[in-house]
């Protein structure tokens, strides 16, 4: 018996490196009765080295499953108020939104409702891609003001463009007339009156922030027109260009999403890329604000991310006259996506994104807390 002892307790001693429980006798037997379990692969007479284990058998998934990136999450820094009143601040007139009109129905009222007019407000050396992180409608988890357009994010001094032919109704800044909530909100603007109207209404294009204006009132454009350079004046966090539609009115209350406006880019084996619009309401059909909407690619032809946007926030918001959407998504690689909505409970539809074209999609759900 000691005999036996002695020869396991040299075993498991050379076995110390892959069993480092082994510093007491006790620990030691159990060791040796695992070794007789094959836990820990047996020791040749001629070799102090451990026979190499045989490879773990791998389980092949039946479907891909994605792999878990746990991100680190950073606390959203507080942002300053924004100016709305004081010594040299005034506050916007009050003046009604548009009269919101009956929603699409289906996706042929959504494809007769097409309107990508415009071409993009900067070149195309710049960055054309609008700002994911403000879109149209955003508050940025209610850290900002809801956003009534759309960012191009550019170094200052990249030129600003029109996008459509028209005429400028204003080239200047706001410090005497505010065209946002207050007057020191946009800084340098430009605002031009397109030549075509839209169901009979004015469509403005408005393009704020900038760092120089080099149109002048009453001066005739056409698309690809120099207006001004991008900048960070007004209440701009970092240069970037601010663009907005508005419809009827030049006024802060008659904005719609510039991604229904804008013509789609184009993308791999030049396909122009489509939109996403919808509309998420709960079951009594009254509209939804600030709820999270995710756009994931299922079926696309080119590398595509998922989008997280929001439905519009509760305030001087506007629907396309005809679509009466709450959220909108352009610049989508043509394919199949799976569009989901999370109230109390979860809501999915598959969608397909034609090249070119408007995608409409609607969800009526179980609002928050019921």
């Amino acid at each position: 018996m000691k005999g036996f002892l002695t020869r396991d307790a040299q075993r498991l001693k050379t076995l110390a490196p892959l069993c480092p429980c082994a510093s007491a006798l006790s620990t030691l037997r159990l060791c040796a009765l695992a070794l007789s379990f094959a836990a820990c692969a047996p020791i040749s007479n001629n070799s102090t080295e451990p026979t190499p284990l045989p490879p773990t058998p791998t389980t092949v998934a039946t479907s891909p499953v994605p792999p878990v990136v746990l991100a680190t999450v950073t606390p959203l820094p507080t942002l300053p108020p924004l100016p709305t009143a004081g010594p040299t601040v005034t506050a916007a007139p009050e003046d009604a939104p548009p009269t919101p009109g009956t929603p699409c129905p289906d996706q042929a009222c959504a494809s007769a409702a097409e309107h990508f007019w415009l071409a993009r407000p900067v070149p195309p050396d710049a960055n054309i891609y609008v700002d994911r992180t403000y879109g149209y409608g955003s508050t940025q988890q209610g850290r900002r003001e809801p956003h009534h357009g759309v960012e191009f994010v550019n170094p200052t001094g990249t030129p600003v463009l029109a996008v459509a032919p028209g005429v400028v109704v204003v080239a200047g800044d706001d410090s005497l007339v505010a065209y946002g909530p207050s007057t020191h909100f946009y800084g340098r603007l430009v605002v031009v009156r397109l030549d075509e109207r839209f169901n009979g209404q004015d469509v403005y294009t408005l393009y704020a922030h900038l760092s120089a204006v080099t149109a002048q009132v009453g001066q005739t454009v056409m698309t690809g027109d120099v207006l001004g350079l991008v900048g960070q004046t007004g209440v701009a966090i970092g240069p970037h260009l601010h663009f907005e539609v508005r419809v009827g009115r030049n006024a802060y209350t008659h904005t719609r999403n510039p991604e229904l406006w804008l013509k789609p880019l184009t993308g791999a084996n030049n396909t122009p890329y489509g939109a996403l619009a919808g509309r998420v309401t709960d079951l009594e059909g009254n509209v939804l604000y600030d709820l999270p909407v995710v756009v994931r690619p299922l079926e696309v032809g080119e590398p595509t991310r998922a989008r997280y946007i929001t439905t519009y926030a509760r305030e001087t918001l506007n629907g396309d006259d005809v679509l009466q959407e709450n959220f909108a998504l352009g610049d989508l690689p043509a394919g199949t996506y799976r569009v989901a909505v999370n109230t109390t409970t979860f809501y999915e539809q598959r969608v397909r994104v034609e090249p070119g074209r408007l995608t409409w999609v609607v969800f009526k759900v179980k609002a928050p807390g019921e």
